[in-house]
């Protein structure tokens, strides 16, 4: 009996490791998403992370960024868009925020007409805004910024992604 188990239970974990999907963990909650995508800053701030995740059957946008200082930030206002084909998308700002190991992030849900917009053009740069979580503090990294899908290998195939995650 005891093999028995001991076999069942390595064979789940070996399932469980190959067949593994990434988690994005956000507050009390984790969503299976993509692996995360960095965009390049296009000032001295800092780079910009996304991923894509479902909420059940809503799809979702997580962005975040590991602050150099030690002031919390929170993301705050819409988060745009700008695709390829000239489209521009406003994820409508809905309080989702968490700051963690002092990290930030924002989860921004879309709609569907959003999604299927995002699966024919790709993403070249996003607009966010920072705050300080007081609203008051000072920090060189408040204010409004924006990453681009650029770098030193090939722009991300967003439309791919997207299409292969969101079946």
């Amino acid at each position: 009996m005891k093999q028995n188990l001991l076999i069942f239970s390595a064979m789940l974990f070996v399932t469980l490791t190959v067949h593994g999907q990434n988690l994005f963990l956000f507050g009390d909650k984790s969503f299976p998403c993509t692996e995360t995508f960095t965009l390049q800053s296009n000032s001295a701030s800092n780079n910009l992370n996304i991923l894509f995740a479902k909420d059940g059957n809503k799809a979702l946008i997580g962005v975040s960024i590991k602050l150099k200082f030690m002031i919390e930030q929170l993301f705050t206002g819409n988060l745009i868009i700008y695709l390829d084909d000239g489209t521009v998308i406003s994820c409508e700002d809905q309080g989702k925020r968490d700051f963690v190991d002092n990290t930030m992030s924002a989860v921004y849900y879309l709609t569907n007409e959003q999604l299927n917009k995002m699966k024919n053009s790709n993403i070249n740069t996003v607009r966010y805004a920072l705050k300080s979580s007081d609203g008051f503090s000072f920090s060189p990294e408040a204010g409004n910024f924006s990453a681009s899908n650029k770098g030193r290998s090939a722009k991300t195939d967003y439309p791919a992604l997207l299409t292969n995650f969101f079946k």
